[in-house]
This record gives structure tokens, sequence and C-alpha cells, in this order.
């Protein structure tokens, strides 16, 4: 694989994160991290993976301000990029550290000797990276 898709995820990521912090003003957008980009090789679509902090109902609105500003994000990163094709944007959570923070519940758990794993919350379902997509 050349080195061109990485760097483009890269540059895409770091500029979606800028805009989001600065030219986005919807109240149902709570604290947003983009944590990767996954885009497709014809450029025409990329998958943001964000992490939000709060409940699932606030993680849930940050998500549909995303979407529902995507076209405007797009706009905005084809003036500032110098790429031929803006991809369309679809957004997705990332649930990865969620995950993490199970995992070390349960490590917690055990070494204390404490609640047996049946009483803690269930593991998150994992969702693909980009990473994982990309290799196949």
């Amino acid at each position: 694989m050349s080195e061109r898709m990485p760097r483009v995820d890269e540059l895409l990521r770091e500029e979606i994160s800028a805009h989001i912090g600065r030219s986005l003003s919807d109240p149902r957008l709570g604290f947003v991290t983009v944590t990767s980009v996954s885009t497709s090789p014809d450029l025409r679509h990329a998958k943001v993976f964000v992490s939000t902090i709060g409940s699932e109902e606030q993680r849930v609105a940050s998500l549909a301000a995303l979407k529902s500003a995507a076209s405007h994000l797009r706009t905005v990163i084809g003036k500032s990029l110098r790429i031929r094709r803006v991809p369309d944007l679809h957004f997705e959570l990332d649930e990865a550290g969620d995950r993490g923070a199970r995992i070390q519940q349960l490590l917690g758990s055990i070494a204390d000797g404490g609640l047996p794993p049946e009483a803690l919350s269930p593991l998150p379902a994992p969702t693909r990276t980009g990473v994982e997509e990309k290799s196949r």
C-alpha cells in the first residue's frame, strides 16, 4: 500500500478536528475528539471516527450534530486543503476507549477479588477502525 492514503487520512483528521472546534456552534455538540479517519481509495467517502464524553444521550446528540454539519465541514475543508476531491464525511462513534475502560474494570475486579465479572456492565461491541479495514 502506498503512503498516500495514511497521509490523506491524517491530514483530514487534523483539518476536521480543527474545524469542529472553530466553525461549529451547534448546541448539541459536546466534547468531541476525532480519533481517526479512513478514506476510500477513490477519495469519495471518509469514515470519521469520533470519541465523545458524556451520557449515551449526549453522545447521540453530538453524533447527530456532526452528521448534520458534514456538508458544511466538507465545504470548509475543501477551501483549506489542496486535494482534488474532498470525500463525503460519514461520522461514527469510536468505542475503543469504552472497551479499554471496561477491560480495565474487569481486570481490577479480578485482581481485587471484588465483584464477579457477571455483576459488571457488559463489554461494548467492537467497532472496525480504519487500520483494520485497510489491512484486508
